[in-house]
C-alpha cells in the first residue's frame, strides 16, 4: 500500500488523531510496518507527529479528541468542556479533562491535564456527550464536576445552562457537591 493510499484511509475515518495501534487497524498492517510507514509519512510531511506515539493529519487537528486519546478512557470537563460549549470565553494553554487517573502533559503548547475521580461516577454517564471522536461533558456535568473538584467554574453566559437538567444530574454528585451546587446557584438548584 502506498502512501497517498495510506493518507486516504486516515482521511476517510473522520478522525483527525492518531495513535500508531490506530493506525496499524487502519492501515491493516504489522506494528512494525504501520510505525515505518508513519515515520516515512512524517519525513514527507503527508501527517504530522504531535509527540511520541501520536499523530495527526494536520495542524487543524481536533486537541478535544487527542485529549481522549492521551488518556483512555477519559472525557473533556470543566471550564474545557464550558467554553466548547460557548458558556465561557476565556482562551486557555490547557485542556482538563475527567479520567481514573490524574496525569499532566504537554504536548505541542497544550497541556493535557486530567483529574481522577471515583470509578462510580466516572462510569455513570448522564451528561457525557460522545460525538465526532470526542467525549465531552455537556456544560451542566462540567459544572459539577468542576465544584467536585473544588474548582470555581467560569461562566459568561449562564442564560445557556439548564438549571432543571442541573439540578437532575445533581442527584449523581455526593451530597457535598449538591451543596456546593445550591450554594453557587441560589436556592434554584
Amino acid at each position: 500500500m502506498n502512501a497517498s493510499t495510506r493518507l486516504k484511509i486516515l482521511m476517510s475515518s473522520g478522525r483527525t488523531v492518531f495513535r500508531p495501534q490506530d493506525l496499524r487497524v487502519l492501515w491493516k498492517d504489522s506494528a512494525l510496518t504501520a510505525k515505518i510507514s508513519a515515520a516515512r509519512m512524517v519525513e514527507r510531511k503527508l501527517i504530522l507527529r504531535l509527540a511520541k506515539g501520536y499523530y495527526a493529519i494536520d495542524e487543524n487537528y481536533d486537541t478535544r479528541a487527542l485529549a481522549n486519546l492521551v488518556i483512555t478512557p477519559s472525557y473533556v470537563s470543566f471550564n474545557s468542556a464550558l467554553a466548547s460549549a460557548g458558556i465561557n470565553f476565556q482562551q486557555r494553554k490547557s485542556i482538563d479533562s475527567v479520567a481514573l487517573l490524574s496525569y499532566r502533559r504537554k504536548i505541542q503548547s497544550i497541556t493535557y491535564a486530567y483529574y481522577s475521580i471515583k470509578k462510580e461516577l466516572f462510569f455513570h454517564q448522564e451528561g457525557i456527550i460522545t460525538k465526532n471522536n470526542v467525549s465531552i461533558a455537556c456544560p451542566e456535568r462540567a459544572i459539577l464536576d468542576s465544584l467536585y473538584f473544588g474548582f470555581m467554574p467560569d461562566i459568561d453566559t449562564p442564560d445557556r445552562l439548564d438549571r432543571s437538567y442541573l439540578k437532575q444530574l445533581c442527584g449523581i454528585f455526593p451530597l457535598t457537591v449538591q451543596k456546593k451546587a445550591r450554594k453557587f446557584y441560589g436556592t434554584q438548584v
